[in-house]
């Protein structure tokens, strides 16, 4: 070797081995005192069995938590806080900010209390008394004033299994509902009842506020499954909703995705018995990507919340049933609070490659990028040089001992780390 080819070599490795210091720094900047509330997870079994997540995850929905109000009230007159002060607990301790639904109806109010549901006789049926409902609302919104300030009205109202009430008496009591919480306390925020579907829902959930409900709502929830499908789908499924939105005078509110999520396939072999068989069973060696992806585009696109269903859940979990462990898809997770936290990027695909621009941070650009249709290609930012990569397992590293034009892409996304310059 040539005196001056060992000490470029040298320089170029040193530039390496700091830009990759700089870039471990600036992918591990999620501060857990300071939780990203985009980053949102439902729990069933906080209090009974489902560690804490170790994943900086910022905001709670807690529904199928055992808190809904059959739960909270099972009688006239009686009571039962104990899990849910748990759970506020859990929250405060953690930095975590709690949505609470606010639907369904317990058999003894309910307008049609044998009537079927998903869950027991009558709770999809709207309350036969609106003062039950009103005495509901206030009282949990003072028992936990300044330490709840979501609430949501109903889940899923188109439904059936949740909702079999009319539209009108939605919107009744969401109205109700928003005027009780805001006397309570002028914080507290109500995120309107959630439709599901792909079809014509959106336009359902426009009819929802046109008949009034857009009078009495603060943020705006959907839930953005798209079941059969690639992540990318969510994008104009987000367009729709925001298009409903600004026809009825709403573009200023907040959009939350307040559930989704896919039926990702077990490696402990747990047997996901009453999964819907139209849904796609993503496997274990592709959940990481399909998280990742409609993480990174939920984010894109605008959405304010991403509540993921369900951290412990047997069909749609990011964790394995029997032992708790992390499977790829919530590993995934976890990257993603580091590589998201309150920063937005910037999407544009070109032929099935897409390329997430994130803010730059000590003069390098970064980029998160993946191939969506599964082929093999190739990234080249054009004037630069690729210095680092990390994959969705945390693994991180150089690209060599030289810094490359271009890295490999894949299904899966990767944050990738570049400068001016020429290799």
């Amino acid at each position: 070797m040539k005196f001056h080819s060992f000490l470029s070599a040298h320089f170029l490795s040193g530039m390496l081995a700091g830009a990759f210091a700089l870039f471990l720094a600036a992918s591990s900047s999620a501060d857990e005192s300071s939780r990203d509330p985009y980053f949102g997870l439902h729990m069933h079994r906080a209090d009974s069995g489902t560690a804490w997540p170790k994943a900086a995850f910022g905001a709670w929905r807690l529904w199928d938590a055992g808190v809904a109000w059959p739960d909270l009230q099972p009688a006239p007159g009686q009571w039962d806080f104990t899990r849910l002060d748990r759970y506020v607990a859990f929250g405060q301790r953690f930095g975590v900010d709690i949505l609470l639904p606010l639907g369904l109806s317990p058999a003894w109010a309910s307008a049609r209390p044998a009537e079927k549901s998903s869950y027991r006789p009558g709770w999809a049926a709207e309350p036969a008394d609106i003062e039950n409902w009103r005495l509901y609302v206030r009282t949990l919104a003072e028992r936990y004033r300044g330490r709840i300030r979501h609430y949501e009205v109903w889940n899923e109202m188109n439904d059936k299994g949740f909702y079999t009430g009319s539209v009108d008496k939605m919107v009744e009591l969401t109205c109700e509902a928003h005027r009780i919480l805001h006397e309570v306390s002028p914080d507290n925020r109500l995120i309107s009842p959630s439709l599901i579907g792909a079809g014509s829902e959106p336009e359902q959930f426009e009819n929802f506020l046109r008949k009034g409900g857009k009078a009495c709502v603060d943020v705006i929830g959907y839930h953005f499954y798209v079941p059969h499908r690639e992540p990318e789908e969510i994008v104009p499924l987000i367009g729709r909703v925001r298009a409903a939105m600004v026809r009825q005078g709403l573009s200023s509110l907040p959009l939350w995705n307040t559930e989704s999520g896919w039926w990702l396939e077990n490696g402990d072999g747990t047997l996901q018995a009453g999964a819907d068989p139209r849904w796609r069973r993503v496997r274990l060696d592709e959940g990481a990507a399909v998280v990742a992806r409609s993480l990174i585009l939920g984010r894109a696109a605008g959405l304010e919340r991403f509540y993921w269903y369900a951290w412990d859940n047997y069909i749609l979990g990011l964790t394995e049933v029997s032992t708790g462990a992390l499977k790829p898809a919530g590993v995934a997770y976890g990257t993603l609070i580091r590589w998201l936290s309150f920063a937005t990027p910037k999407c544009k695909e070109t032929r099935g490659t897409w390329v997430c621009a994130l803010p730059p941070v000590g003069g390098h650009t970064r980029r998160i990028v993946w191939q969506a249709d599964g082929r093999s290609a190739s990234f080249a930012p054009l004037g630069e040089q690729v210095l680092a990569v990390e994959r969705l397992d945390g693994s991180r590293s150089p690209v060599g001992s030289v810094p490359q034009a271009s890295v490999a892409v894949f299904y899966e996304p990767q944050l990738i780390v570049s400068a001016p310059g020429k290799p």
